[in-house]
């Protein structure tokens, strides 16, 4: 009875750090069942198909907290015609405001992704509103992208000699 009353902090500090022991016990026991995102892994195929989702969905926000603030992307050609180049944060927001006003749209082709280590290479269908003015459904592409600390460093986005083909010739027949 004296330790409670003269020391009523110690129960109490020592209740709360038992607690955020359970607590932290129990986050990692059973973590591995919570869904896996981006942010807390460094697995290229989980950024992949975080990256998918947050395009398709629009979701600026969730494509910018994809990258590192300082990351590189490169997409060539692009479909509204632009350098095609972007570093960092700011410039990305501009090039995702233009292209989720673009419409554009990503799927991920088959089972194409493949990792190695931090880096991911897979075959995307993209489609975007100014290529299908030119009669085009989705055209394909090359993506690479490497991840750091569970965020986009590099990504680089070429369409395939085929699309870049196909491309040519649409714009060559609506000139």
């Amino acid at each position: 009875m004296h330790l409670k009353s003269s020391r009523p902090w110690l129960i109490s500090a020592s209740f709360l750090i038992g607690f955020g022991l359970l607590a932290v016990s129990a986050l990692a026991f059973f973590g591995s069942a919570l869904p896996t995102r981006a942010a807390e892994t460094s697995d290229p195929a989980v950024v992949i198909g975080d990256y998918v989702a947050a395009v398709n969905a629009g979701d600026l926000d969730a494509i910018l907290a994809l990258y590192s603030d300082d990351a590189f992307h490169i997409a060539l050609p692009s479909a509204d015609g632009s350098h095609g180049v972007c570093v960092g944060k700011e410039q990305f927001r501009m090039w995702y405001e233009q292209s989720l006003a673009n419409g554009d749209r990503v799927a991920v082709e088959g089972d194409s992704i493949a990792v190695d280590g931090n880096q991911a290479t897979f075959v995307a269908k993209i489609s975007s509103e100014p290529w299908t003015k030119l009669g085009l459904e989705s055209l394909d592409a090359t993506s690479e992208i490497v991840v750091i600390d569970g965020q986009i460093m590099t990504h680089v986005v070429v369409l395939t000699p085929e699309s870049v083909r196909q491309l040519q010739a649409a714009e060559a027949k609506a000139a």
